[in-house]
Order: C-alpha cells, then structure tokens, then sequence
C-alpha cells in the first residue's frame, strides 16, 4: 500500500496547527529519533514560538513590564498567549486585547495594572491613527468674530479619551521618566485622561472636571457659544467664555483640533 506523501501546503498546514493550536498531526511525519521522542523535537518549535509571542507582549507592553518585574509579567503574558491565540500577520497587533485579559477575575484586584495596559495601547492607537490637519490658532483667525457663537470643533482623528479609576497615569509616568514609583491609589472620583498623537508622536495628559466635560460636549459637536453655556453653569457664569477660550487655546496649542466649522445657531449648544 502507498502512503500519500502530503504537499508542501499540507504540511505547513499541519506545522502551523501544531504551532498555533497545539494539534499533533503533524508529529506523525517527523521521522524517528533513537534518543527522544518527536513531541520533544517539536516542543522545541512550540516553545520558540511562544517565546516569541510572549517577547511581543513585552514590547507593547514595556511600562507595564517594568511595573510588574520580568517574572510575574511573563506569567501573565503566556496565560496571554495560551487564551488569545494570535490572528494576525502583522504581530504589532497580536497583544492589542490584553486589557481584556486583566480584566478577568484572576485580576479583579489589580485594576492599575489593567489601566496602565490601556494607556500603552492607547498611545499605540494614537501613533496608528489616521492622519488628519491640525487646527492652529492662525486658521482659526481666520473666522469673523461675529461666527464664533456658532463654531464647532472636529477633534484630530488620534484623540481619545480615557477613565482612569486609579492613579495608573502616575505610575506609567513615574516609571516612564524613571522616576520614585508611588503607592498605587483607588479613586474617589475617575480622572480623564486624554490621549493624541502631536507631531508624530502620541502623547496624554490629564484634564480637569470641567475641561473633560467641554471636551465631551465639543467632541459631540456642542457649538462655541454652547459651551460657554455649558461653563456658565458648570461654575463662575461671570468667566465662562474666558474658560472656555483658554481650553480652546489649549487645545490649539496641543494640536488636538483638526478644524473648526461655523454651524447656523438654533438657540441650542
């Protein structure tokens, strides 16, 4: 009887299904070895292969890694490997869901470690995202005063923003100017965290009540004049377009517009 002898497809096939997946099909086409067994000779593969995936996570990940030290990381990170197998040709994006795995009961009590996932992968975002003009006070200028009531705010395609309900934004900063890392620190009230990429690269920073809100309510298209409204009964009615104008100002500066577009008033923000 003549065996088939698979195509070179096929055995690929099996290879990347004993690789990925764990199959071992392909075991059966390794020829026999008089000092070990061929599960052996191909762990050797299996373990390069996470070896490999695991060197991903950490490269994503490196503010988180040198939070947690090398050891419980790369725990962590082969519990990754093992639930989220990779699906993807390009590895930048293999370790994009590990926020998702800290979000499991095994982690229920290390909420920063999560968050500070989440601001690692958010500046990966922002360095990926589209690109779009940035708004500058120049081209702002270039509206009449008497529009300014009516203007609205179309925020850079790389902004996002975060809730943070620990002092994870310390901790990823701390570690990242290599500085004293202080005592992680559960909330009272969630800070926002807003994050974009400025001339190439992704940066964040932390807002304040008032300045999340407005950023909210301008992101969803609330007009100028809308938010001066909004300021008013926020806090002081009496210097609310002026806070308003200095957020806007800030946000010129930090390049985290990409336009402003005068939309006719209907007496509502």
């Amino acid at each position: 009887m003549v065996t088939r002898v698979p195509t070179l497809a096929e055995v690929q096939a099996l290879f990347q299904a004993a690789v990925i997946d764990g199959k071992d099909d392909v075991l059966g086409l390794i020829p026999p070895n008089s000092r070990t067994s061929t599960d052996v000779l191909f762990g050797v593969y299996r373990h390069a292969y996470v070896a490999r995936l695991v060197e991903v996570v950490h490269n994503a990940y490196p503010i988180l890694a040198a939070y947690m030290g090398d050891a419980p990381f790369k725990d962590m990170a082969r519990s990754y490997v093992a639930l989220y197998p990779s699906r993807h040709a390009n590895a930048r994006w293999f370790a994009s869901d590990l926020p998702d795995l800290l979000e499991r009961p095994e982690y229920s009590d290390a909420l920063h470690l999560r968050e500070i996932a989440l601001i690692e992968r958010q500046l990966d975002l922002a360095f990926d995202a589209a690109d779009g003009p940035v708004l500058d006070l120049a081209a702002l200028g270039r509206h009449p005063p008497e529009t300014w009531g009516g203007l609205v705010f179309r925020p850079h395609p790389s902004a996002a923003l975060l809730a943070l309900f620990t002092n994870a934004f310390d901790l990823w900063a701390a570690i990242k100017n290599d500085a004293d890392v202080p005592p992680v620190v559960t909330l009272a009230e969630p800070l926002s965290l807003l994050v974009w990429r400025r001339d190439g690269v992704a940066t964040a920073r932390l807002l304040g009540a008032e300045e999340r809100m407005l950023w909210i309510e301008a992101a969803r298209g609330a007009t100028f004049g809308g938010l001066a409204e909004l300021a008013a009964v926020f806090d002081d009615p009496d210097t609310a377009p002026l806070r308003v104008a200095q957020y806007l100002q800030g946000w010129l500066v930090s390049g985290v517009l990409s336009e402003a577009v005068v939309r006719e008033l209907t007496g509502s923000p």
